[in-house]
């Protein structure tokens, strides 16, 4: 059991990803993932599938989200396995968070347009339907169009935290999502601490109360990683790891790149007492 692999950090054409369900598991067994998680940012719109390609395809899936949340002035993500997706507090606060990011994503295109770059929202909204719209969603379409050249200029000159078209504004604070998830029954972890700009907040993090850290990631040095080991050493928190797959949005990095042992699954399994 122990030699099984598992990737808890995939994403679907339900939020940035152009992956739908089926192609998730069909990879997933093509590269003999025995577990996986489709963690959408601030969705659990996957999962119905997901339980029914999980049961064709004889993949354990868990199930799990990846919330967009506030700290200080600075935007985080929380991932969340073995919630109770149906639960309806959490459904009630995924549909508030949608709403902000739809207005969100409407000011980061007003700005881009103030700053002459022509995004033509009515477009933009009808191409990417119901999934959650990002950042992503908004640099794929600049490329796409010709505005920018390249995604890294896109996030590194307009849409990238602290540029001129980025929009904060996430509402719930890490906190709030710390304590939502445990109200659901799951835990908690800080997704990719290694990008956070001040590395102070990963023990400020820790200290609200999340479960764990995501410490298996595709660019993240051995050094931070030996370092975040040793938080979760000392402070007897969880681990979780994955390939932050992106479909063909991102791609750099495929399923199962980056895989995790069984080990840390059990180990949250016996957290919560499963």
């Amino acid at each position: 059991m122990e030699n099984k692999k598992c990737d808890l950090h995939i994403h679907s054409n339900f939020s940035d990803s152009d992956a739908d369900v089926e192609s998730i598991f069909k990879q997933a067994d093509e590269k003999q993932l025995s577990c996986i998680s489709i963690t959408d940012h601030d969705t659990v719109s996957s999962i119905y599938l997901a339980r029914e390609y999980s049961k064709i395809y004889n993949i354990e899936i868990i199930e799990g989200v990846e919330f967009s949340a506030r700290h200080k002035d600075g935007e985080v993500h929380i991932l969340a396995y073995f919630i109770d997706t149906e639960n309806s507090n959490l459904c009630e606060k995924l549909k508030i968070i949608k709403n902000v990011r739809i207005k969100r994503f409407s000011s980061m295109i007003g700005k881009l347009n103030d700053l002459g770059l022509r995004v033509d929202e009515q477009e933009l909204m009808l191409s990417i339907g119901e999934s959650i719209p990002s950042r992503l969603h908004l640099g794929l379409y600049l490329v796409k169009k010709g505005l920018v050249p390249s995604m890294s200029q896109v996030f590194g000159k307009y849409l990238g935290i602290g540029k001129p078209a980025y929009e904060a504004g996430f509402k719930f604070l890490v906190e709030d999502i710390v304590d939502l998830v445990k109200e659901c029954g799951g835990v908690s972890f800080l997704a990719h601490p290694h990008i956070l700009s001040n590395q102070d907040w990963v023990t400020e993090i820790i200290n609200l109360g999340v479960d764990g850290l995501e410490i298996a990631y595709h660019n993240m040095s051995l050094v931070k990683k030996l370092l975040y080991q040793n938080m979760v050493s000392k402070k007897g928190l969880l681990r979780c790891g994955g390939s932050d797959v992106h479909g063909s949005y991102k791609e750099f990095i495929k399923m199962g790149d980056i895989t995790i042992p069984y080990k840390w699954v059990n180990e949250m399994k016996h957290r919560l007492g499963k």
